[in-house]
């Protein structure tokens, strides 16, 4: 008998990711404090709770645990519909590296507050936001902060420029974004560190920003700091062809290579986006148990390729999912699990290489392997972070295998409640915390704020001609 229940979620059908007991039907999860005290059939569960504080019914939706977005960047929020037909490469250099050198903290932290509040609204209990904009200790502290405020767990891994180096030059990096020596950079985010440590709802995590225009010792730097504060690291890698040809016309080596030869490979290495890799490296991933995130919507967005997903994850590499941003056309949790599921069906034309409850793995247990917290799935005595999904809607009928509904018609509008670290942040499709017309009215002003300082007015066009790419070569 458990004394006092605070919040009974009671008449779903779970969908745990539990091995032992994978899909409990008429369900129920009583929660106490921030952890599940129980979980199984709802009469079990209601005839073992002596008093309960509050009761939800769930019938007719889907419980779950709550999605992980392992990797996005939610100051970009205030580019959204911006950088339409651009690849990678001028996409950095024409529109997003302008847009960040230009942020400023009350700016970015206007763009943090509805980034989040969009993410809790649509089922992502857990946020990796890479920040790099601006990158002072006391903004850094402050995204981590607003995350909180909003009610949803994860980290802000601080974007790690350093020094300018041959690399960065060769992207066409925003030389405004290499402002800090190693040490500053190390500096700061160890300073962040101590102030929001492992135990907080949102940790800090060192970002070095790409492996290939960073300063190499920073990289080892951000791995020991990894470790002495028992956090993850992140960095972007490998997103696209050039960016190794980079590497490799540089350092003589492919980036996975050299991270392996100078010790900076470990299960707390998590890299965003991993697609242009070959064989050894994926191999070299998977002795080290690392962290490759999907992010499939960007990739898409961008033309940067299709991750080597069944490789991955056969050589015992970690693959989370991520959204990568609003700026690259989505930032749903939903979306990504179907894209990345019709992605890998086309990679090798092989309609049998995913399934939903591959694509639910990946969002939710995969990702809380790489946070290293007990999330990601839902048993006794892991933390409560879950939700609740409507799947009566006309879109998902007939919903005869569920569990499909929610790789394939599930939206993020169809999230009705969502409990991370067993508070209940989002109750009938409303944040409990957040004034949501403030938070797009202040991220309206700030995006109007920033383009115009970034100087970046000409991408804001209201219609482009939609055949100038198709014209004929007579009349262009």
């Amino acid at each position: 008998m458990m004394e006092n229940v605070d919040l009974l979620f009671t008449g779903a059908d779970i969908y745990t990711l539990d091995e032992d007991q994978p899909v409990i039907r008429n369900g129920a999860i009583a929660v106490v404090g921030n952890s599940i005290a129980a979980i199984g059939p709802a009469a079990e569960v209601a005839a073992r709770c002596k008093t309960i504080t509050r009761t939800v019914d769930c019938s007719g939706t889907v419980l779950m645990p709550g999605l992980i977005d392992a990797h996005t960047h939610q100051f970009q929020l205030l580019g959204r519909t911006l950088g339409d037909g651009m690849s990678l490469l001028p996409w950095l250099a024409k529109f997003m590296l302008p847009l960040a050198a230009s942020m400023d903290s009350k700016s970015a932290l206007a763009a943090v507050e509805l980034s989040a509040l969009n993410s809790a609204l649509t089922g992502a209990t857990s946020v990796v936001d890479n920040h790099y904009a601006p990158v002072d200790e006391q903004t850094t502290l402050a995204v981590a902060h607003s995350m909180e405020r909003v009610g949803v767990r994860g980290a802000v891994a601080r974007g790690m420029f350093g020094p300018m180096v041959e690399g960065g030059v060769r992207m066409n990096t925003d030389e405004r974004l290499f402002k800090y020596s190693v040490q500053e950079e190390i500096d700061i985010t160890e300073a962040c560190l101590k102030q929001q440590p492992a135990s907080s709802l949102v940790q800090i995590w060192p970002m070095p920003e790409n492996v290939v225009y960073v300063d190499k010792e920073m990289m080892q730097g951000a791995l020991e700091l990894a470790e002495r504060y028992d956090v993850s690291w992140q960095a972007h890698m490998s997103e696209s062809r050039f960016e190794v040809e980079i590497h490799e016309s540089i350092h003589g080596q492919r980036p996975v290579k050299w991270l392996h030869e100078n010790g900076i490979l470990s299960d707390r290495t998590t890299f965003a986006h991993g697609i242009w890799l070959d064989e050894e490296e994926i191999e070299l991933l998977g002795d080290a148990r690392s962290t490759v995130i999907h992010n499939p919507v960007s990739n898409q967005f961008l033309a940067s390729g299709i991750m080597k997903l069944g490789p991955l994850l056969q050589a015992g590499a970690n693959v989370a999912l991520g959204t990568d941003g609003v700026a690259v056309a989505g930032q749903d949790m939903f979306e990504a699990m179907k894209s990345a599921q019709m992605m890998q069906h086309l990679r090798g034309y092989d309609a049998e290489s995913t399934s939903a409850e591959l694509m639910l793995h990946l969002a939710c247990r995969n990702g809380g392997k790489m946070l290293r917290k007990n999330v990601g799935v839902l048993k006794l005595g892991a933390l409560a972070d879950f939700i609740t999904v409507d799947i009566s809607g006309p879109h998902h009928q007939p919903a005869t295998r569920a569990v499909c509904c929610l790789t394939s018609s599930a939206r993020g509008s169809d999230v009705r409640h969502v409990v991370v670290d067993g508070e209940h942040i989002v109750a009938d499709g409303r944040s409990t915390r957040i004034d949501d017309e403030k938070a797009i009215a202040d991220a309206l002003q700030a995006s109007k704020t920033v383009i115009e300082r970034a100087g970046i007015t000409d991408l804001v066009q209201e219609w482009k001609n939609p055949g100038h790419h198709y014209a004929r070569k007579a009349d262009a």
